[in-house]
């Protein structure tokens, strides 16, 4: 690559980066900005309307900045395969043995990394989930989150690292996504099924097949453990459902292995590239900072 070509390239990057530190910023921000305006009794609102309103700066303000700090990054055409709902349920057995083999490896390490640390371990996440009312987490969590995530992570970062090839765009955009979500609990299966979305992207060539499988994916992982009754057969049905479609998942993904399909990119690939730069660097501090405080807070 070119001094010149390397430059712009590193600049290209360096706006995907700016985009991801944009939208922690804005959520960081505006939750500052509600936490005050409830201290000071300007914002009278329970958990649910709070949670709500944080998703408002988390995705409704952060993502329409991030797209336009980045419009002017190229944008690699895709082949539009369509979505066959056989792949659909494919990816969706194989993404649930993701996430039950990546949370199984998740809860250990985390609660390990607590027993060193000499805290008592806590799932801060599912915490918040049980205050809230189900049509709340049904919005947030099987909605609004996987769309907004979506737009963020595979329709802006990985289709515009696609220029150095569809295979490290789906790594890069997978890495980034798992350290999003700050929690070492969740980074693994995150990682994992980030890898899974970008590929049905890139296979589908439409946005809406992740979207659609991340949605699922929510649903299954947390609305539907909530919404079934405690006294029946369903939730244990519901338990050994997870080891027996990880068997099926991670048969299917050995068997497709060699089936894969990935496009190259007009660029080559060059990690150099997409993380010499102070804006993705700084996204990735970002992330382990988040991260550490979720630990420790």
């Amino acid at each position: 690559m070119e001094q010149t070509d390397y430059k712009q390239e590193r600049r290209c990057c360096a706006r995907l980066g700016w985009a991801l530190v944009l939208t922690a910023g804005c959520a960081l921000v505006w939750q500052m900005v509600l936490m005050l305006l409830a201290v000071s009794g300007r914002l009278l609102a329970g958990q649910t309307m709070y949670y709500l309103l944080t998703l408002v700066g988390y995705y409704l303000l952060a993502l329409p900045l991030a797209y336009r700090l980045c419009r002017r990054i190229p944008v690699p055409p895709l082949t539009n395969r369509g979505m066959q709902p056989r792949l659909i349920g494919r990816w969706f057995v194989i993404g649930v043995a993701l996430m039950w083999f990546g949370s199984l490896l998740g809860s250990a390490l985390s609660d390990l990394t607590y027993r060193i640390a000499g805290l008592e371990p806590a799932d801060l996440l599912t915490d918040m989930m049980q205050e809230l009312p189900l049509a709340v987490i049904l919005l947030g969590a099987c909605v609004l989150g996987p769309l907004c995530e979506e737009l963020l992570f595979r329709g802006l970062l990985a289709r515009r690292l696609a220029r150095y090839g569809q295979k490290p765009a789906a790594l890069v955009s997978a890495l980034l996504f798992g350290l999003y979500h700050a929690n070492l609990s969740q980074f693994f299966y995150a990682f994992a099924l980030g890898l899974l979305l970008a590929y049905a992207y890139f296979y589908t060539g439409t946005l809406r097949a992740p979207v659609v499988l991340h949605m699922l994916f929510n649903c299954y992982g947390s609305f539907l453990a909530f919404v079934l009754p405690e006294n029946s057969l369903l939730p244990v049905l519901y338990a050994l459902s997870w080891p027996v479609l990880g068997v099926a998942g991670v048969i299917l993904l050995v068997r497709g292995r060699r089936q894969q399909v990935w496009e190259h990119g007009p660029c080559a690939p060059s990690m150099r590239v997409v993380f010499g730069s102070v804006g993705m660097t700084l996204a990735i501090i970002i992330c382990f900072v988040q991260t550490a405080a979720m630990l420790l807070g």
